[in-house]
């Protein structure tokens, strides 16, 4: 289906969208995480579009699993994707289930950005 779509940029969201529709929807987590790691699309916005891809999959299974959901994000390669999906799962997570929205804090790996939100988040700021 993905591969009619003739955009490159397009079938990259289309590709996306579906591994997190069969992440949350049927669950099959393997293959959703099979699917957004056959993205390779890249411009000047989207620097490596598999690590964004998965970075997508990981913040929006978050609420739904996220003990999968960090374990997806610990395969991106890139530090700024990465510590981005951390940091925007912790946030996702702050209200509900502060243990957990530390655990993954400490998974960032810029030392301002760390202390900041785990200073946010003991102060109920986040």
């Amino acid at each position: 289906m993905a591969r009619a779509i003739p955009d490159a940029r397009r079938r990259a969201a289309t590709l996306t969208d579906l591994a997190v529709q069969v992440a949350i929807g049927p669950g099959d987590i393997a293959e959703a995480e099979r699917i957004a790691n056959t993205v390779t699309y890249e411009d000047h916005v989207v620097q490596h579009g598999r690590d964004f891809s998965v970075r997508v999959l990981a913040e929006q299974l978050v609420a739904f699993n996220a003990r999968e959901a960090e374990r997806i994000a610990l395969t991106i390669r890139t530090d700024y994707e990465r510590d981005g999906a951390f940091a925007t799962m912790a946030r996702t997570l702050a209200t509900t289930d502060k243990r957990t929205a530390k655990r993954l804090i400490e998974h960032i790996e810029m030392p301002s950005v760390k202390e900041g939100m785990l200073l946010d988040l003991a102060k109920g700021r986040l």
